[in-house]
């Protein structure tokens, strides 16, 4: 059982990837990502079309990865890859009874919650405001719901603060809450209007009157 998973996108958080590998931890990348850091990737995840990969992005792609000592993992099978691995589509089914992949974090944060780390962390995947709507409404409430799965089966999630993950626009994570830093922790008050505490036992339900 691995305690910590590093998934990899190639979003401007990557940068902040520790070089150094955690101790029984594992990085997996997706995409172009293996060229951007400098530590080896133990998995790397491809889910769209290699051959429309390659002719639209990267012309020499299946000669770099084959360079490579890591597993490359796909949707289909590419027998030109030397480590080549089939997503496993049917035992992530089986094991969440639902489908819900419009990401290729998507099929790495289920596959990785499958291997029970103690910790998921994620740098690059940072799904920024204003991209598109598209991209906002349906990619990055994927990835958030992934997430949600992990947390709910006691995995423990790192998010940079630089990331949008898990975050709206111009509002905190606690709706109706002001939140202040008290030491190591947070300090949760209820926001209210006219700054200062309320309560219904003061308040008086006057009976409304039939008009009709």
């Amino acid at each position: 059982m691995l305690d910590y998973i590093t998934i990899l996108g190639t979003g401007a958080t990557l940068m902040r990837c520790p070089e150094k590998k955690i101790e029984n931890g594992e990085y997996w990348g997706c995409n172009g990502t293996y060229k951007k850091v400098k530590i080896e990737l133990d998995k790397l995840f491809i889910m769209k079309d290699l051959y429309l990969t390659q002719y639209n992005k990267e012309k020499t792609l299946i000669k770099d990865i084959n360079k490579k000592d890591f597993p490359v993992y796909t949707l289909g099978k590419y027998p030109e890859i030397k480590n080549n691995i089939q997503y496993p589509v049917k035992e992530i089914l089986k094991e969440f009874k639902i489908g819900y992949f419009l990401t290729n974090i998507s099929y790495m944060l289920a596959l990785a919650i499958t291997k029970k780390p103690k910790c998921i962390g994620m740098f690059g995947v940072d799904m920024n405001f204003g991209t598109n709507i598209e991209y906002m409404r349906n990619e990055k409430s994927c990835i958030e719901f992934w997430l949600g799965v992990a947390t709910g089966r006691g995995i423990e999630i790192h998010i940079p603060v630089q990331s949008t993950v898990m975050k709206r626009k111009g509002h905190g994570a606690f709706y109706g809450m002001k939140v202040k830093k008290e030491g190591n922790g947070l300090l949760l008050t209820p926001d209210y209007m006219w700054d200062r505490e309320k309560c219904a036992a003061k308040y008086k339900i006057a009976k409304k009157s039939n008009m009709f």
